[in-house]
């Protein structure tokens, strides 16, 4: 008898994490899978440089599924400047190339920015690359502030941008 209530009860905690997960359009993922739209924002190479960490990740989708981003836990993460163990790495941030300059990148970034609040993060950090402007007017817009530069493997310069919550 204990165990079918101790069965029950397990079967509604997990109807209930799937009602809130697809009630705040928020998933966990995998290294496998990823979304028609990260696939077409970011090469192969660049999704498996962060491999390793998708799966303590979760997904965050804005209006429509036309913009999408992973959130991870900074404690988690050892190749990126660390501001605290209790902060998010934005990664994989994308807006579908359609619905650019349209508000959706920005309405992600609030929907993370409260999501995190709730959550009681004390920050968000991001990687950008130095020469996308549009990206970085957007993160400077809502907050985000220069926090790192440095050359990535292909001599590229990144910026890490972080956003005190």
């Amino acid at each position: 008898m204990q165990f079918k209530i101790a069965l029950i009860l397990l079967l509604i905690f997990v109807l209930l994490l799937l009602i809130y997960l697809l009630k705040n359009n928020e998933s966990f993922t995998n290294s496998f899978i990823h979304s028609d739209l990260v696939r077409r924002c970011f090469s192969e190479k660049e999704l498996h440089t962060f491999n390793q960490y998708y799966r303590y990740s979760k997904i965050i989708y804005g209006k429509n599924k036309q913009s999408v981003c992973y959130l991870t836990p900074t404690n988690v993460l050892n190749e990126i400047p660390i501001i605290s163990w209790n902060g998010y790495y934005i990664n994989n941030f994308c807006v579908d190339e359609n619905y650019r300059k349209q508000g959706y990148g920005h309405d992600l970034l609030n929907k993370i920015i409260h999501t995190s609040t709730n959550e009681g993060k004390d920050h968000l950090i991001l990687q950008v690359n130095d020469n996308n402007t549009n990206a970085k007017k957007l993160y400077y817009k809502v907050g985000f502030v220069d926090h790192f530069r440095g050359l990535d493997d292909d001599n590229l310069l990144k910026l890490f941008l972080v956003k005190y919550l």
